[in-house]
């Protein structure tokens, strides 16, 4: 006698079964790597491996305190520490918000924010700039000033050669994030090699951002904010803004104020020319 054929509906209802049979194991597969990666940031290989990449960056050995992962797995590092013979960073909390599924070539960071920044910025041996990743932003901000660089900086007055396996010193921040990259409420003291205070600065708000045009040009746009700056026997600034532009590897001063330059000669207005590229980065792409 032949057999009766199964019913449409019986196999729907059995391939249905299968499928959520499947979604199940998949949901419990992806809770328990959920899980997994949330202890793994925990542990302290993954802490060893966040200090030797901190430690890379900045041109000094970095400890952390402690690192917590997000509901979206980015990262929350509180009490990051770095000390070196000559200089010093300290960090009360950063956000780090990564992208493993990114296009090609592009930086695995998409953006880094720190909050609580205490710097202690001064040349090593050689001259170069310690924390390295600066590179030759204090050099910059002294010359935009108008303020004298301090002697004994890289000793002519000029940036040492690139250490590479230093750190990120002289490296754009393209390279190792897309942005934004911001930092607030930072305190920063300059010092010369023999640790004899040169200038401070208190209540720095700093912000980078990048963007490539759609003719393919890269631009970035940095801003800083000081409540006060002070030169040890120097003039004391108050709330001065600083507004940097960098189009194709050529730098733009497109903002350089204060509410009171303390004696200092107040330096020239910075020109016009930067701008259209500074609004094209507010402009959506067509």
């Amino acid at each position: 006698m032949e057999k009766e054929k199964p019913e449409p509906a019986a196999r729907l209802v059995s391939a249905g079964h299968v499928l959520c049979a499947f979604a199940w194991k998949l949901l419990l597969v992806a809770a328990l790597l959920y899980g997994a990666l949330q202890v793994l940031v925990r542990t302290d290989l993954f802490r060893a491996q966040v200090e030797k990449e901190l430690s890379r960056l900045a041109g000094m050995d970095m400890r952390v305190g402690r690192i917590r992962a997000t509901e979206s797995l980015n990262l929350r590092i509180r009490d990051a520490i770095g000390v070196s013979d000559v200089a010093g960073i300290e960090v009360r909390l950063a956000r780090i918000r990564w992208s493993l599924f990114r296009p090609r070539g592009e930086p695995m960071l998409e953006s880094v924010r720190v909050d609580g920044l205490s710097l202690t910025i001064a040349p090593d041996e050689t001259g170069a700039i310690q924390p390295a990743f600066l590179g030759r932003l204090p050099q910059n901000v002294f010359a935009w000033t108008g303020l004298p660089l301090p002697s004994d900086w890289a000793g002519d007055g000029n940036p040492a050669p690139a250490q590479e396996e230093k750190g990120a010193v002289g490296r754009s921040p393209e390279t190792w994030i897309r942005g934004p990259l911001v930092f607030r409420d930072m305190s920063v003291r300059w010092q010369d090699a023999q640790g004899n205070l040169k200038a401070t600065v208190t209540g720095l708000d700093v912000a980078w951002t990048s963007m490539e045009t759609p003719k393919g040009r890269r631009v970035s746009h940095l801003e800083c904010r000081a409540a006060e700056i002070k030169v040890v026997n120097g003039p004391r600034i108050l709330d001065a803004h600083l507004e940097l532009l960098e189009a194709d590897g050529k730098r733009f001063l497109v903002g350089l104020d204060a509410a009171d330059w303390g004696g200092a000669p107040e330096p020239k207005r910075p020109g016009a020319e930067a701008r259209e590229l500074l609004e094209a980065m507010d402009r959506p792409a067509k």
